[in-house]
This record gives C-alpha cells, structure tokens and sequence, in this order.
C-alpha cells in the first residue's frame, strides 16, 4: 500500500518529555505529514512542547493548565522563487 501524507496531524505527547518534537520530526522525515498540513500538539502550559526546525507555530491558546498549539511548516512562510 501507497502511504498517503496527512494534512491534520494531532500529536497528544506526555507532558513533561519533550516527545511532540520528536514525533512530529519523526513523522516529517517518513513522508507522513504533508507540506501544507496543519499540525495540532498539545501540551502542559508550564512546559510547552518545542517546535521542531521546519515548522512554525501559527498560534497558541491556553486551556488551564494546557496549552494547545496549532502548527505548519515553515516552509510555507517562505515566499516561492
């Protein structure tokens, strides 16, 4: 079977380890995740999770002690030649 790149990616890491970066490197590097995705990971607020090189956080809010980060890649910002 083909692997089809997802456009939505939700990423729902342990707080505390720093793991929704490595996912989301993880699922780049395998082809999972598409060029104009939007990628969702959510977080403690107190220790939010780091955005990998290559994305770009688009926006943040809080939910108590959650904090939800809505995510593309940075590429996308970049005007084309």
């Amino acid at each position: 079977l083909a692997s089809v790149a997802a456009d939505l990616v939700l990423l729902d890491p342990p707080y505390g380890e720093g793991l929704g970066a490595a996912a989301l490197t993880a699922l780049a590097h395998a082809g999972w995740v598409a060029p104009d995705a939007l990628i969702v990971i959510e977080a403690d607020r107190l220790a939010p999770e780091s955005v990998p090189p290559g994305f770009a956080v688009l926006e943040t809010r809080d939910y108590g002690r959650t904090r939800i980060a809505l995510i593309e890649r940075a590429a996308r910002l970049t005007p084309p030649e």
